[in-house]
């Protein structure tokens, strides 16, 4: 199957939409389509051996709409002739010199001139039968003209065609809001190709391409840094303020900002695969998928149509006046209610997309916002998934700290166990010698014994020692029992027959997801639970620290789907918060999936319902804020539609408004709207004072 978004042209109404998503459902191949008005754009997925785009496109073209592939335009100023601004401006200058002039010829040409896209529009609705804006403007246009109304005409052409441009102009702001993201992709790049140099246009770098980045450049490639350190500004990517840290070994993002040192980066994926094009591109397909409100909500503007014609005809009936009776239906079409929802679910998720948190759907937003229980992985999701030391004790002084931590690593590099690892990473880190040991041994469960400068090195549990015939003291028993009680894994150190120290390993939490659950909490989720696999010791230390108190250890991952579905039964609607990967089936069961750190893992984007860029456990706690201020501001353009047209519709009735007047209504509620689902675009940025 191949997921392709075109952009749709004639569209301005959820009718409109209809029409287009059944045509498309009806070519053979077609899976999935789904059409969004407001951003005039169509998803559709579809099996490229049975259709084509151009096929689709044609179905498309018999309904009566165009059809293409958005073209990203360059970057610079258009031309003024191909503004869309200046014959409005045009118009504008002539109604005035009209006015004052007391011409009608110059008010003739202001009405033809901003009529005609108006009346060429509703005769193309005419031809399919349909009944829109366009028909009922060109409709009030003609009737004040043929009265001789010729200032009325022209000024209700001029308040419809200026309120078109408004609300194209705010609605491109949410989708420049995702475009803007490519344009952290450099054009080209500095690449090493032997012992040469040269600068190549990015799409030519392959996966295994070596790139230079200097400081203050921005990384064209998701890669691997073979040397160098630096600071980068990944807040393209994760929402990061903070700048990160790299060197050798470390991944990067193309898109991201080299701010200190140069980097040579090995490319692993070409540009076009990078993390930032997927990331634009599962945002752009996320806007065209409506929530069920909006389905609901286009359901009855399709109702409303009949409803206004039939008050329309009504107030002609009663008052013998065309002009009151174009009035009310300019007032009644229901465009304000239409575009309430998609315009907010389209800035809402652009919002999150520039925090690292990818939500893929309107129906995904509307979810999080009911959320009554969010359950936690462990290993991985609230820590951070690799064992760490915490903590060194010495027990002898011929051995400082750092001489302990050496002759540990020594004994455990050749181990393949993460807590060995974890101890030789903590000698790099310190920047200690480890060479190779002259003999190794493992011990499967209990740790394990090397040869280092003509003597045994026993590092591991209390058992491995006992067994070596090496004595522990009332002191090292109880600094055991003590980090056991906490989870921790602490490994006795043995030189030569004596116990000299202690190392104490574990996965420690993630910086911020204290702050997280509280956050949740702050938030009025009902339920806050940690699910893991692991032991209740470590599973209870872990959640102590970060403030869970509720807590279900030793479940296996086969079992967490059954668990999610009894918390469900008892609280409502559930969140899985997990890494992608062996939590796939939980994240398919909840209400809604949360995938951690998905940057380079495409796992993840499939288990997930959203996923987060960076591994930040406070953007859970940011997507559940932004889906329930969504549905406020969605369930405040609702109310706010809803109440104006019943106000205008009532004073059109009774003659209180003239056309002008309506005609300036009618826009007037479609960009208060609009206007006030752009505030999220700003939802959880900081003021400035």
């Amino acid at each position: 199957m191949k997921t392709e978004i075109f952009k749709v042209g004639g569209m301005n109404c959820a009718s409109c939409a209809a029409k287009v998503e059944k045509a498309l459902r009806d070519v053979a191949g077609v899976a999935e389509v789904s059409v969004n008005a407001a951003t005039g754009r169509a998803l559709c997925t579809f099996d490229p051996r049975q259709t084509s785009a151009d096929r689709l496109a044609a179905a498309v073209k018999a309904a009566g709409y165009s059809m293409e592939k958005p073209q990203h335009a360059p970057s610079g100023a258009a031309p003024w002739w191909r503004s869309p601004w200046w014959p409005v401006a045009v118009v504008a200058a002539l109604i005035g010199a009209g006015w004052g002039l007391r011409s009608d010829p110059l008010l003739v040409g202001a009405t033809a001139l901003a009529a005609y896209p108006i009346i060429w529009g509703a005769l193309k609705r005419l031809a399919r039968r349909e009944i829109s804006a366009e028909v009922l403007v060109a409709t009030g246009v003609i009737a004040s003209a043929s009265i001789g109304e010729f200032l009325a005409a022209a000024e209700v052409a001029l308040i419809m065609r200026l309120g078109d441009l408004l609300e194209n102009y705010t609605i491109e702001r949410c989708r420049r809001s995702i475009g803007s993201l490519l344009e952290h992709m450099p054009l080209t790049a500095r690449v090493r190709r032997g012992q040469q140099e040269q600068e190549v246009p990015v799409e030519e770098v392959a996966a295994g391409d070596l790139c230079i980045v200097r400081p203050g450049e921005n990384i064209p490639v998701d890669g691997v840094v073979e040397s160098g350190r630096s600071a980068v500004n990944q807040a393209a990517i994760t929402g990061e303020s903070a700048f990160v840290d790299k060197a050798a070994g470390d991944e990067v993002f193309s898109g991201t900002l080299n701010v200190s040192g140069a980097l040579i980066v090995r490319a692993t994926r070409a540009a076009a695969e990078s993390t930032l094009a997927r990331i634009a591109a599962l945002v752009e397909a996320a806007q065209q998928r409506a929530a069920p409100i909006q389905r609901t909500l286009d359901r009855w503007a399709g109702w409303m149509v009949p409803l206004m014609i039939a008050l329309a005809l009504l107030t002609l009936a009663f008052t013998h006046d065309i002009v009151r009776a174009i009035t009310v239906l300019i007032v009644a079409c229901p465009c304000a209610l239409v575009l309430a929802t998609p315009t907010a679910m389209v800035a809402a998720i652009a919002r999150a997309a520039r925090e690292g948190v990818l939500i893929k759907g309107g129906q995904y937003l509307e979810a999080a916002a009911r959320l009554k229980a969010v359950v936690f992985d462990k290993t991985g999701t609230l820590t951070r998934g690799e064992p760490s030391v915490t903590d060194v004790k010495r027990f002898c002084p011929e051995h400082n700290e750092s001489e302990l931590i050496a002759l540990a690593a020594v004994a455990e590099k050749m181990s393949e166990h993460p807590v060995g690892r974890a101890v030789v990473q903590h000698a790099d880190s310190m920047r200690l010698p480890v060479p190779d040991p002259a003999a190794f041994q493992a011990h499967h469960g209990e740790g394990v014994s090397a040869e280092v400068n003509g003597q045994r090195v026993l590092v591991g549990k209390r058992s491995l020692l006992e067994k070596h015939d090496v004595a522990l003291a009332q002191e090292h028993r109880a600094h055991l029992e003590a980090h056991n009680e906490h989870g921790h894994t602490t490994l006795m150190v043995a030189h030569d027959g004596r116990v000299c120290g202690a190392i104490c390993v574990s996965d420690e939490p993630r910086a911020r997801a204290e702050d997280a659950v509280a956050e949740l909490r702050r938030l009025a989720i009902e339920k806050i639970v940690m699910l893991t696999g692991d032991q209740p010791r470590v599973a209870r230390s872990i959640a102590t620290r970060v403030g869970i108190e509720h807590v279900e250890a030793n479940v296996m991952p086969e079992h967490k789907a059954a668990r999610i579905e009894s918390l469900r039964q008892a609280h409502g609607a559930v969140a899985m918060v997990g890494d992608g990967v062996n939590d796939a089936p939980a994240l398919a069961t909840a209400d809604l999936g949360v995938a951690m750190g998905v940057s380079g893992t495409d796992a993840a984007h499939d288990a997930a319902d959203i996923a987060l860029i960076a591994d930040d456990l406070s953007k859970v706690a940011f997507a559940v804020g932004l889906s329930r201020h969504t549905l406020r501001i969605i369930r405040q353009g609702l109310a706010f539609s809803l109440l104006f047209n019943v106000a205008m519709i009532s004073t059109a009735m009774h003659g209180v408004v003239s056309l002008i007047g309506g005609a300036m209504a009618h826009q007037v509620s479609s960009l208060v709207v609009i206007l006030n689902a752009m505030r999220l675009l700003r939802y959880g940025k900081p003021r400035r004072h």
